[in-house]
């Protein structure tokens, strides 16, 4: 994004103020405003401008403009010789110019001066990634999250790294981490559901039926619990070993879920017969890839 009038260095300062306090990675627009109104002018923040260059720096990485970042990421480390933080942007340096054994070996030197360094973790778990090496990735979360166990974020992603590797049971126990640690999310019941929905038989899908159920009580918008509300009700309804007193019930759930879902779509006929292949057919089986 290039500015037809240049701002002020104040005014470049307050935007990149603003995008610091919201957590907004406008990494053109910073470089952009660095080349064109801060970059000469930044001793004039004060303080601040330590945050400004290691902001810029971060920016500069991530539009490969490495000519800005090695000047300003030297700046950083005159400034502060011993500080992880300039460590950290020295290994983001490595990981952008594709040399991810050195940005590891970086890291772990981070980890082992500092084992509660839970970003040099999270940048372990990312470059392992990067390169396709999930079973490596999956370890090191795992190892994070025995040290960290309240990490959300962290569940999040050893959930979606099972999910990767076809593990659905490990998957499911991540989700289930993260329900305890916030069981008011209707997307996390919503996602335990999909998983033991996949998973298959008679047990994951009635506790895949209650999730879904979970879900829509915390959050009545959401097609996909509806969806999967139906497909589970409906396989425990048509199920054989499953007990007649229990067929109804699921079959009762398939149906009510079956007419809300028309309703959103704006269907003013009741379900017919063939609701199970139109349904099916409108939003696929619920099964994770």
């Amino acid at each position: 994004m290039q500015y037809s009038t240049a701002p002020s260095w104040q005014e470049a300062r307050e935007k990149l103020r603003k995008w610091r306090e919201q957590n907004e990675r406008k990494s053109d627009e910073i470089v952009d405003l660095w080349m064109t109104s801060l970059g000469s002018k930044v001793s004039k923040a004060g303080d601040e401008k330590w945050m400004i260059i290691e902001q810029v720096a971060i920016a500069a990485l991530d539009v490969h403009n490495y000519g800005v970042a090695d000047d300003l990421i030297l700046k950083l480390k005159e400034r502060f010789p011993d500080s992880d933080r300039v460590r950290f942007l020295q290994v983001l340096r490595l990981q952008a110019l594709q040399r991810y054994d050195d940005a590891l070996k970086g890291l772990d030197a981070m980890i082992q001066r500092d084992n509660t360094n839970s970003g040099a973790y999270k940048q372990k778990v990312a470059i392992l990634k990067c390169q396709g090496k999930n079973t490596e990735a999956i370890k090191e979360l795992a190892d994070y999250l025995n040290k960290f166990m309240s990490d959300q974020e962290g569940w999040s992603e050893l959930c979606d790294l099972y999910l990767a590797e076809s593990d659905y049971a490990r998957a499911a126990f991540c989700a289930e981490e993260m329900i305890l640690h916030n069981p008011h999310n209707y997307f996390v019941h919503q996602r335990l559901a999909d998983i033991r929905y996949t998973m298959g038989g008679i047990e994951n899908t009635k506790f895949a039926s209650s999730h879904y159920s979970q879900a829509l009580k915390l959050n009545p918008e959401s097609m996909r619990a509806y969806c999967g509300l139906f497909l589970s009700g409906s396989s425990l309804a048509t199920n054989p070993r499953v007990p007649a007193t229990e067929k109804r019930e699921y079959s009762q759930i398939a149906s009510w879920a079956a007419k809300e879902i028309s309703t959103r779509y704006g269907e003013n006929q009741p379900p017919s017969s063939n609701s199970a292949e139109m349904l099916e057919g409108l939003f696929g089986a619920l099964q994770i890839q």
